[in-house]
């Protein structure tokens, strides 16, 4: 056999093997193993995202509740803030706050020294804090653009950080739409008192 035949034929036995079943197997493994950590990774994410989200709800809470006891008036809604911090806008001093008022909430916080910045940072999920008036009650709502964005994974474990939080203050956080689907596709702006429960 010449040298360029026994050449062939080693280079034939090359193309010929391929991989073993525990070659393919151990890549299958790795595989697996990234792809659950990548997931486990997201979830952790998710939650730290969610409990940051329930630390600003206790934090926007507490503050309210200390400008009333501190004042005898409701942030955005008091009308004597400009005397009192200063460069603030009045609020009109009807005891609600209306939407006019619900505009300078974090203002009068902010000046009174009862949290950080006048613009309240935004949530770690995404989205935006606002206040509203709904009836005789001011909430906290936190939703994208007016519109639901929230997951329900999120939402359950948002309830659950809100009320080791909080309390079980079932009334304290709404959702709109208000029942809890069991459509995971199904998204939700959360609503939760300032006022009235556990002030």
């Amino acid at each position: 056999m010449s040298p360029s035949s026994n050449r062939r034929v080693r280079i034939s036995k090359l193309q010929c093997q391929g991989f073993s079943l525990i070659e393919i197997s151990m890549v299958l493994l790795i595989v697996g193993i990234i792809a659950g950590g990548m997931l486990k990774g997201k979830a952790i994410i998710t939650s730290a995202q969610v409990r940051s989200v329930a630390a600003d709800i206790q934090v926007i809470r507490l503050a309210y509740s200390n400008y009333v006891s501190s004042y005898g008036a409701l942030p955005g809604d008091d009308s004597g803030a400009s005397s009192r911090f200063g460069a603030t806008s009045n609020g009109d001093g009807d005891g609600k706050i209306s939407q006019s008022d619900a505009d300078r909430v974090f203002q009068h916080l902010h000046a009174a020294g009862l949290i950080e910045k006048e613009e309240f940072k935004s949530p770690s999920i995404g989205g935006t804090y606002s206040v509203i008036s709904e009836g005789d009650a001011a909430k906290l709502k936190i939703a994208k653009d007016g519109k639901a964005f929230i997951s329900r994974e999120q939402l359950i474990t948002l309830k659950s950080k809100v009320t080791e939080l909080i309390g079980d203050q079932e009334s304290a956080i709404e959702t709109d739409p208000t029942s809890i689907s069991t459509e995971s596709s199904q998204k939700y702006i959360v609503k939760v008192r300032l006022d009235g429960i556990g002030n």
